[in-house]
């Protein structure tokens, strides 16, 4: 296998990977046979045909060399023979090919699908900028010296990609998006602008090669700067030299510290057709950022737009699993997800923590009453105790979860005191009928009783079943004693 076809596979897989394609299919013409030869593939099925060769105008993949026109057909309801690439029928439900920009070789590059609906006008966009990508390649076994300065790093470009993939939080993406391999782009610094949400407003969140520069001083000017352009018109944009001849074009904002800059680009991060922010690169010298520049650099943003999309629909999705959705309030989940590491923070900075567990008596007289009611008055009552970083969740039915940061099994025992005397003396009113809910409460405190997160929750609960056979409310039981109160 020569260099030529190791980084046409390379890049081929890339594009599989990229777009979850079935298949992926690079055509390049045989001028000596007049078609167009299968010349690299990366494909999911066994019957693939690797000598395949389509001609000018024969099927999609003719149509597409014929007309040198993209086509995208995602209810593809044919047999998949006529793709010219299977040797039996495959099922496919979606198609999409595009010609390779190229006046030296003539080709296309096409993606499957067994999904249908499956490819976006954003899979468009991508699977252009990888055929401008292979075009280059192509030509560049005729003209090494282009194909050089021109050619995309696929190794440099996987390593990019398997760094946004595995980031496990949002700063570590975030960190990532900014650590773009120089193989790709002749930038000396790069920056991530983000759409604060809550706000709407773009901030400038992450950088890199800049040196001394603090985030939260920089303002991001929509009106007058290479950044505001480029999220006002959500199209990229490149400038050969920032110094013109009055001023230099600002990044950012007129008052912007200077950052030594002679030419930059920045393209939109776009995603679903919502506007995300942008990603921008610049460089000390002029006129760094050519034409092939932009198409990785715009490859590179629509990854990176995917990514923090997919972390904020993550982020979403976990918020939903963490609400109880009767309180309204954090449950059990959110406890879950945060107590390992509330406990390592503890322990290293030598703070105590107490975890009460809390739940009305069985002979507290509300058999008949909605168990639903029970709880959002129990919710309510329990509210004002959770203060600062405390964590007030819902565990099972009418129990509750406190976790109390910094707090010795003294202070813990004064709380507990208090919401048993509140609770205790808080008429229950539904109906015009007053029932009095009386409660137990079960506590555990690390590191005297328990040493990690699930001892931590078994002790305390385990304390509240030993104070509930106590009898009737006022009970406090704490793993290795005891106290009440009549």
């Amino acid at each position: 296998m020569t260099n030529l076809e190791r980084d046409l596979f390379s890049l081929i897989t890339l594009v599989s990977n990229v777009t979850e394609a079935y298949s992926a299919c690079l055509f390049l013409e045989n001028k000596r046979r007049k078609t167009y030869q299968l010349t690299t593939y990366h494909s999911l099925s066994p019957y693939i045909l690797a000598d395949a060769s389509v001609e000018m105008g024969q099927g999609f993949m003719g149509w597409v060399l014929e007309n040198n026109e993209p086509l995208s057909v995602n209810q593809f309801d044919k047999d998949t023979l006529v793709l010219g690439y299977y040797s039996r029928n495959e099922d496919i439900k979606s198609f999409m090919a595009t010609p390779l920009p190229s006046s030296i070789n003539k080709g296309a590059l096409a993606i499957d699908s067994k999904k249908s609906w499956c490819f976006t006008s954003r899979d468009q966009k991508i699977l252009a900028g990888f055929a401008q990508q292979f075009a280059y390649l192509a030509d560049g076994a005729m003209t090494s010296v282009q194909m050089e300065r021109r050619s995309m790093n696929v190794p440099a470009f996987s390593k990019y990609l398997n760094s946004l993939r595995s980031s496990e939080n949002e700063g570590q993406l975030l960190n990532a998006i900014c650590q773009v391999p120089r193989e790709l782009l002749p930038f000396d610094a790069c920056f991530l602008v983000l759409i604060d949400e809550e706000a709407g407003v773009p901030r400038l969140v992450r950088t890199s090669g800049f040196g001394e520069l603090f985030l939260g001083e920089i303002t991001i000017s929509e009106h007058a700067s290479l950044a505001g352009y480029v999220l006002s018109k959500k199209e990229s944009l490149r400038l050969p030299d920032l110094k013109g001849k009055k001023e230099t074009r600002p990044l950012f904002h007129q008052d912007e510290p200077r950052f030594e800059s002679r030419s930059a680009a920045c393209f939109p991060l776009i995603s679903r057709g919502e506007i995300l922010g942008c990603l921008g690169f610049a460089s000390k010298r002029r006129a760094q950022f050519d034409a092939s520049s932009v198409q990785r650099g715009e490859i590179i943003a629509a990854l990176v737009a995917d990514a923090i999309a997919n972390r904020k629909n993550e982020l979403r999705w976990q918020a939903r699993l963490e609400i109880d959705p009767l309180t309204g309030e954090q449950n059990i989940e959110y406890l879950h997800s945060r107590l390992h590491e509330i406990i390592l923070e503890s322990e290293a900075t030598g703070r105590q923590l107490a975890l009460l567990s809390i739940a009305p008596d069985a002979s507290s007289g509300f058999d008949d009453t909605p168990e639903e009611e029970v709880i959002l008055h129990l919710s309510n009552s329990l509210k004002p105790f959770a203060a600062g970083n405390d964590i007030l969740v819902r565990h099972e039915g009418p129990r509750f979860l406190l976790l109390l940061h910094d707090s010795s099994q003294e202070y813990a025992e004064a709380v507990a005191e208090r919401i048993i005397h509140v609770v205790n003396h808080t008429p229950f009113y539904l109906d015009g009928k007053e029932f009095e809910i009386t409660i137990s409460i079960g506590a555990a405190c690390f590191p005297e009783t328990a040493q990690n997160s699930n001892s931590l929750i078994k002790s305390s609960l385990a304390a509240l079943g030993f104070a509930q056979k106590g009898g009737a409310g006022n009970q406090l039981c704490f793993m290795g004693g005891d106290r009440s109160w009549n």
